[in-house]
């Protein structure tokens, strides 16, 4: 039996470490590796059977042109010439009928290795199509985090296990981050507490020792109310404040104008569980505070983060301490993108699309899209207000390009369907934005069928539309040796000897990570200039502040991750699964519904068909659809994103998916 190592490409934090074992060419079992730090040899349950989905007779192995109607998934197969020939024609057709711009790629994290998911890039700049604004997870996070914490990476997750408290804030750590788990009973051993803030009571919730049912949007009210009750008891770490911040004056002037009962009615705790959680904080100097990403997806979701981590710092939770610390993202490696993407290639600047509105953009804007490019990617499914983006696919004269493993939702309206590898049949280097180490990989199988890289393809296509540019002349290790020397936190001896495929190399910056006195780029800014409000304060969403609104859908929506999928990822293993809404009995029994029964989920954008499961887990007025499964008949051809909204986040122009207001009706009762 042969093992060889890879990474996990998926978008998760763990960017797990993977020991495959081979035999006569095919992989028969995944396990973690055992020489991960992070990893410490176990997987999630999702990618112990990974090797299922790679070598599945279902995948997508041939070029393959559409002859049904869209959506129906009709196909003949093709040769990659008649693939490539058909493609080039077709986008220098429109091209020069519409101009570059008709084309829109759309891609983001289905593989997050650093060259599958820019591949595109070189050959989009050089053709000059519009530009796609990458914001639909991480971006509103990773603007508030810069607003106050410039380029300080977060906190290294192992200093959790020294924590007297540990709080999960807006993460499932059991579902979404499960080898940070080992991190937190190690804690507990010693005798650590566990807290979770979250809208419901989650997996990890279930098994913590405290729960605090925030209401969903009351993040930043909650951590304003924490700072100003423990500042005006004098509880606030004043030696990290005074050396290593500034404009905490204006911060704390701003506390004192709001009320603290204001503050605790908008975060959704009653007041004796604020104070439960408040004195927690003030026992515990050694407070270690996971943060989540889903927490930015509402329209205020940058202030929470902005909120949280002016509360980590006049906690003074960036001095270095042990057991103390606040992670959101790790930025353990950061390099130069310009060597992925080639912005240079551009002739001039071209329209900038955000994806969260690609909806908009296939329907209503002008001049129109013309052309839809997709990889490492399935906008129908994890795109919002899904419904406008099917409507957008469905039309004719839209030349729409999915390059894919599975024939997804988004494939079926395909035009022209190529045939993707998997990240165990690539070359790539991967880092991690939940931990500090990264590694190069090569193929543990060869590529299945006639699949292609994104990296290959990409090549390809420019050499068939004739662009000879240096980027299109690189071969995959040129092109990676050319990024990985750019990467700070490379030790001096990876520089020198280059990075090993296989090989675990932690960065040099893990001793200086979530650290202000020793990590010399600057000091806090509680309230930095350039963004507005300067300083953190309660702001109202849009549409849950919305009273009409409400007075129409007085539900709120929100839709967490669910163990068995990664966004939409292995969508295709729940073929006939509509997933699950949770319910409050009270908002239940008001509506006459019962556990188990099938219902429709709507709102003014469409609708969404769940089985019903009644549970105090979910607070009154909140419902909760986990997982973004696939649409297919039994949910009568939607996903839950036909609910949510293209309306983005006050900074960075992220997704809303935890802010729809919504009504449930049985499933046979549609008026």
């Amino acid at each position: 039996m042969e093992r060889r190592k890879t990474i996990c490409p998926l978008d998760c934090p763990d960017a797990c470490g993977i020991q495959a074992s081979l035999e006569n060419g095919k992989i028969i079992r995944l396990d973690g590796d055992a020489e991960h730090p992070f990893t410490r040899g176990f997987l999630c349950q999702k990618v112990r059977t990974y090797h299922h989905r790679v070598q599945s007779d279902e995948r997508v192995l041939f070029p393959q042109i559409r002859t049904g109607a869209k959506g129906d998934a009709r196909f003949e197969r093709i040769s990659w010439d008649e693939a490539l020939e058909l493609l080039a024609s077709r986008l220098t057709e429109i091209k020069r009928e519409h101009g570059g711009e008709a084309l829109l790629p759309y891609c983001y994290a289905g593989n997050m290795g650093a060259v599958a998911r820019w591949a595109g890039y070189a050959f989009f700049n050089r053709y000059g199509a519009s530009r796609l604004q990458q914001t639909i997870c991480s971006s509103a996070a990773k603007a508030a985090w810069a607003a106050h914490c410039g380029s300080l990476p977060g906190s290294p997750p192992e200093i959790a296990s020294h924590a007297d408290l540990i709080l999960a804030w807006g993460i499932d750590i059991k579902v979404t981050n499960v080898h940070f788990w080992p991190l937190v009973t190690q804690a507990r051993r010693r005798g650590a507490k566990l807290a979770v803030i979250d809208p419901y009571r989650n997996v990890t919730a279930r098994a913590a020792d405290f729960y605090f049912p925030i209401r969903p949007g009351g993040d930043a009210a909650l951590a304003l109310g924490l700072a100003k009750r423990l500042l005006d008891e004098g509880r606030l770490n004043r030696k990290f404040i005074d050396r290593y911040t500034e404009g905490f004056d204006e911060f704390a002037a701003s506390l004192n104008e709001n009320s603290i009962d204001a503050l605790i009615e908008d975060s959704g705790l009653d007041r004796e569980q604020f104070e439960a959680l408040a004195e927690q904080i003030a026992q515990n100097p050694k407070t270690f505070i996971r943060i989540g990403i889903g927490l930015t997806r509402n329209t205020t979701g940058a202030m929470s983060v902005r909120a949280i981590v002016c509360l980590a710092a006049a906690l003074g939770l960036f001095d270095g301490g042990a057991g103390r610390g606040a992670l959101l993202m790790s930025n353990a490696f950061p390099g130069d993108s310009r060597r992925l993407e080639f912005p240079e290639l551009s002739e001039k600047p071209t329209r900038s699309i955000n994806m969260v509105q690609l909806g908009d953009a296939l329907t209503v804007l002008a001049p129109p899209v013309k052309a839809l490019f997709v990889y490492s990617s399935n906008p129908l499914s994890v795109a919002p207000d899904a419904s406008r983006v099917r409507k957008g696919l469905a039309r004719e004269d839209l030349f729409t390009v999915v390059h894919e493993q599975f024939v997804t939702p988004t494939a079926r309206y395909a035009d022209l369907l190529l045939p993707a590898t998997t990240s165990f049949e690539n070359c790539d280097v991967y880092t991690s934005y939940g931990h500090f180490q990264l590694g190069r990989v090569e193929p543990v199988i060869p590529a299945r069928g006639e699949a292609l890289s994104n990296f290959d393809l990409f090549q390809r296509l420019a050499a068939k539309m004739g662009y000879d540019d240096a980027p299109f002349r690189q071969s995959i290790g040129e092109r990676l040796d050319s990024y990985i020397g750019t990467l700070q936190g490379l030790p001096n001896a990876v520089r020198k000897e280059g990075l090993r495929p296989g090989a675990t190399i932690t960065s040099d910056e893990v001793a200086f990570a979530g650290n202000y006195s020793r990590f010399e780029r600057g000091r806090f800014r509680f309230a930095p200039q350039h963004v507005e409000p300067a300083v953190p304060r309660v702001l109202p969403s849009r549409e849950f502040a919305d009273a009409e609104l409400e007075a129409r859908y007085p539900l709120r929506l929100i839709t967490p991750p669910m163990l068995g999928l990664l966004n939409s990822t292995f969508g295709e293993r729940f073929p006939k699964w509509i997933g699950t809404l949770m319910m409050h009995p009270r908002d239940a029994e008001a509506r006459n519904l019962s556990a188990g029964e099938t219902v429709e989920v709507f709102n003014g954008r469409g609708y969404n068909r769940r089985t019903l499961a009644i549970s105090e887990d979910a607070q009154p007025g909140l419902v909760v659809a986990q997982g973004i499964y696939w649409e297919n008949d039994a949910s009568e051809s939607t996903g839950v994103n036909d609910l949510t909204s293209q309306q983005t986040t006050d900074l960075g122009g992220g997704g809303t998916f935890h802010e729809s207001l919504v009504d449930v009706r049985g499933a046979g009762s549609r008026a």
